[in-house]
C-alpha cells in the first residue's frame, strides 16, 4: 500500500543526509518543485499521505550535465520516532527491487536496471523517469537519490491512486 501526497500538492521538497530541506534557488521553482541539487550529494524525497494501493514517483533533471549514481525507491516500517527519514543505516531503510520493476525513461543517458529498480543517470541530455510500483505494505517510502560528478535541477512528484 503506497501513499498519496500529502496536502499542498504533488511536488516534494527534498531533504539532505542530515535531514535539512533543500532550499529552493528562487521562489518561482520552489512553487513548481524545481530545486538544484549539488554534485556529490545524498538527497531524499519522503513520499507521504494517505494510504494508496498504487504508486508513481516522477522525476525530471532539467539540466543535461546532471548526473545521477543512483536514483531508487526505499521502505521502511519503523516508527518515524525511532528511523529518521534520513537514515543511512544498514537494514532500516530497504530499497525495492521487484524483478518486474518498471520505470520510464526518456532522454539520453537516463536508464533503468529492471532487476534492481535502479535509476541511473549519465549526464549528456535534459530527461526524466517515471517509477511506478504498487500493493506495498510498507508504512513509508522515500526516493533515494544520489547526485554523481554534476548536480543540476531537478523536480520530483508523487501520486497515489485508490
Amino acid at each position: 500500500m503506497g501513499r498519496q501526497p500529502r496536502a499542498g500538492g504533488r511536488y516534494v521538497q527534498p531533504i539532505d543526509s542530515t535531514g535539512a530541506p533543500v532550499t529552493p534557488d528562487t521562489a518561482g521553482d520552489a512553487r513548481h518543485g524545481v530545486y538544484l541539487l549539488a554534485a556529490a550529494t545524498q538527497y531524499y524525497y519522503i513520499l507521504g499521505g494517505i494510504d494508496a494501493p498504487f504508486l508513481s514517483v516522477h522525476i525530471t533533471g532539467y539540466d543535461a550535465a546532471l548526473i545521477l549514481t543512483s536514483a531508487v525507491i526505499q521502505d521502511c516500517d519503523h516508527h518515524d520516532n525511532d528511523v529518521s527519514d534520513f537514515s543511512a543505516v544498514a537494514g532500516e531503510w530497504l530499497t525495492e527491487s521487484p524483478t518486474t520493476s518498471y520505470i520510464a525513461v526518456a532522454g539520453a543517458g537516463w536508464a533503468q536496471t529492471p532487476s534492481t529498480g535502479i535509476l541511473t543517470v549519465a549526464g549528456g541530455a535534459v530527461g526524466g523517469a517515471l517509477f511506478h510500483f504498487d500493493e506495498t505494505a510498507a508504512a513509508r517510502h522515500r526516493l533515494s537519490v544520489l547526485v554523481g560528478g554534476a548536480g543540476g535541477h531537478v523536480r520530483v512528484s508523487c501520486h497515489g491512486k485508490m
